[in-house]
């Protein structure tokens, strides 16, 4: 089952597979990215129906990537969701993305399954 694409850009490791682990339970098809660069290099590369973003990477941080996916005519249509665990990021993430796509860390695993669902159809 190939799944609808996701990609996961996550600078920390035991929440991108924990994502990963998630979403591919789910059934979606999953590629991750450490940082923002890589991030920006697999949703170029695979078109996804989704981003699962953090905030806070080294190199490019998830502001950023946003700016350039919504600059770029090919990935301006990529719908993102943002997991952070920057509380004073948070409200200027929902003015910008909207109050449902963004989730604090820790985050309620069964909220973001059904955002996920929600925003792309289902796996």
């Amino acid at each position: 089952m190939s799944g609808v694409r996701v990609v996961v850009v996550e600078d920390d490791p035991s929440v991108r597979g924990l994502l990963q682990t998630l979403l591919v339970a789910e059934g979606y098809s999953v590629s991750t990215a450490s940082d923002g660069l890589g991030g920006l290099g697999q949703i170029a590369a695979t078109s996804p129906a989704l981003v699962l973003l953090d905030l806070m990477m080294p190199d490019l941080g998830g502001a950023r990537v946003i700016q350039e996916l919504r600059e770029d005519p090919e990935l301006a249509r990529i719908p993102v969701l943002v997991v952070t665990g920057q509380e004073d990021a948070v409200a200027d993430m929902r003015a910008r993305l909207g109050d449902d796509n963004v989730f604090l860390k820790p985050f309620a695993v069964g909220e973001l399954l059904a955002r996920v669902d929600a925003v792309t159809g289902g796996p």
